[in-house]
C-alpha cells in the first residue's frame, strides 16, 4: 500500500497518542502473536474496543480468515503486503499489511478499501456502457463514409452525398457527446475541494438565468427560496445543482411554461433541499433505473440524453457527504429531495 508514513513513524518510536489519532488502523504485535498495542481506528473497523483484545492473540479472533497468514508471517519474520480480506458481513473490503519492525516486534495495518472497490467497479461498468453506446455513432459514420465513398463524383446525387454527410456529422456529435459526458462522470468521482459555506439559492438563481437565456422564447415561473446554504465544493455544488435544474427544464417541453421550486430546511448538521417540477414525470416503479448510468426512462423524441446526467448528478452528492432520492408521478411532475452536509454552526462566512 502507499501509506508507509504511518508505519515509519510508528517504527521511529511514535508517541501513543499519535498512533490513536492515524486513521488507519494499526496493532503492533508481539513476535508470539501478543497484541502490544492497538489504536482506534483498528478498533472501529473491526468493531471492538481495542484495549480489551491487548495481551491476547486478537487476530485469531478478530481476524480468523487470515490468522494463519499472519501466524506465519510473524515466524517467518516475513512481511504481507496488501492481503485482500473476503468482503466481510457489512459489504466492506478490507487490505492487510504486517510488516516486522526493528525491535522484533511487527506493525499490522488495516485498511478499508471499499470506496475504491466500488469506484472500480462504477468505472467498469462505465467502460462496458460507453463501449456499447459509441457502437451505434461509430457505425453510422462508418456506413455513410462508406457510402460516400461508394458514390461516383460525377454523377452522385447533391442532396443525397449531403444528407450522408449530415448524418456522419450526427453521429460525431453523438460520439463526442458521450465521450464529454464520460469524462465528466470520471471527475466527478476525483476528491473534491476543501469544503465551505455555499449559497444554494446563489447558485439556482445563476443556473436558472443561464437555462433562459438559451431558451429565450420559453415561459417559465420559477421560485428559489432565499437563504439556502450547504457545506461542501460549490463547483461541485453547482454542477449537481445544474443536472437537476437542467433535468427540469428538458422535460417540461411539452409544458406551456416550465415550473420549477426550489425550497428547503435545516436538520441538525444536515440541509434537505426539494427541487420540484410540473414536467413530465415517470412511474415510480421505474425509479431505480433514474441514477444508473446509460439507463433512459424517455426516449430521445422525449428529450433523452446519455443517460449519464442524473448519474453524475448522484455521484456528486455522495462526494460531498449526501444523497439524492426522487418522487414522481407520470404527467404531474417530479420532487428531488438533495441530501447535503448544512454549514457548521461556528461557520460566518455564509448564513
Amino acid at each position: 500500500m502507499s501509506d508507509v508514513a504511518p508505519l515509519r513513524t510508528v517504527e521511529a518510536g511514535a508517541s501513543v497518542d499519535l498512533i490513536d489519532q492515524l486513521p488507519i488502523g494499526l496493532a503492533v504485535l508481539a513476535a508470539d502473536g501478543r497484541w502490544l498495542r492497538a489504536n482506534a481506528a483498528l478498533g472501529a473497523l473491526c468493531g471492538v474496543d481495542p484495549g480489551e483484545h491487548v495481551g491476547r492473540t486478537a487476530h485469531h479472533t478478530l481476524l480468523p480468515a487470515v490468522a494463519p497468514q499472519i501466524d506465519a508471517a510473524l515466524a517467518g519474520r516475513a512481511e504481507l503486503h496488501d492481503l485482500a480480506l473476503a468482503p466481510d458481513t457489512r459489504g466492506r473490503h478490507l487490505r492487510l499489511t504486517l510488516r516486522p519492525l526493528a525491535d522484533g516486534t511487527a506493525l499490522l495495518q488495516l485498511h478499508d478499501d471499499t470506496a475504491r472497490k466500488a469506484l472500480e467497479a462504477q468505472q467498469e461498468t462505465l467502460a462496458f456502457g460507453i463501449s456499447h453506446e459509441l457502437r451505434a455513432p461509430v457505425r453510422a459514420i462508418e456506413q455513410f463514409a462508406r457510402r460516400l465513398l461508394a458514390q461516383d463524383p460525377a454523377t452522385a446525387d447533391p442532396k443525397t452525398t449531403r444528407d450522408h454527410l449530415q448524418r456522419i456529422q450526427d453521429a460525431s456529435g453523438h460520439a463526442g457527446g458521450l465521450i464529454d459526458a464520460l469524462l465528466e462522470t470520471m471527475r466527478a468521482a476525483r476528491p473534491s475541494r476543501p469544503a465551505a459555506a455555499v449559497d444554494i439559492s446563489l447558485l439556482g438563481d445563476w443556473i436558472c438565468a443561464e437555462l433562459q437565456d438559451a431558451d429565450p422564447g420559453r415561459p417559465a415561473e420559477i421560485h428559489i427560496a432565499p437563504d439556502l446554504w450547504a457545506w461542501g465544493d460549490e463547483h461541485a455544488l453547482k454542477q449537481l445543482l445544474g443536472k437537476l435544474l437542467h433535468n427540469a427544464w428538458k422535460f417540461s417541453a411539452h409544458r406551456d411554461a416550465v415550473r420549477i421550486d426550489l425550497d428547503g430546511e435545516r436538520h441538525g448538521d444536515r440541509v434537505a433541499l426539494r427541487l420540484r417540477d410540473a414536467g413530465r414525470g415517470f412511474d415510480m416503479r421505474y425509479a431505480e433505473r433514474l441514477f444508473v448510468p446509460f439507463r433512459r426512462l424517455h426516449g430521445a423524441d422525449d428529450g433523452a440524453g446519455h443517460g449519464l446526467g442524473l448519474a453524475i448528478a448522484q455521484q456528486l452528492a455522495r462526494a460531498q457527504g449526501g444523497h439524492i432520492r426522487v418522487e414522481s408521478q407520470p404527467d404531474v411532475g417530479t420532487t428531488f429531495f438533495i441530501e447535503l452536509p448544512a454549514v457548521p454552526d461556528e461557520d460566518t462566512s455564509g448564513s
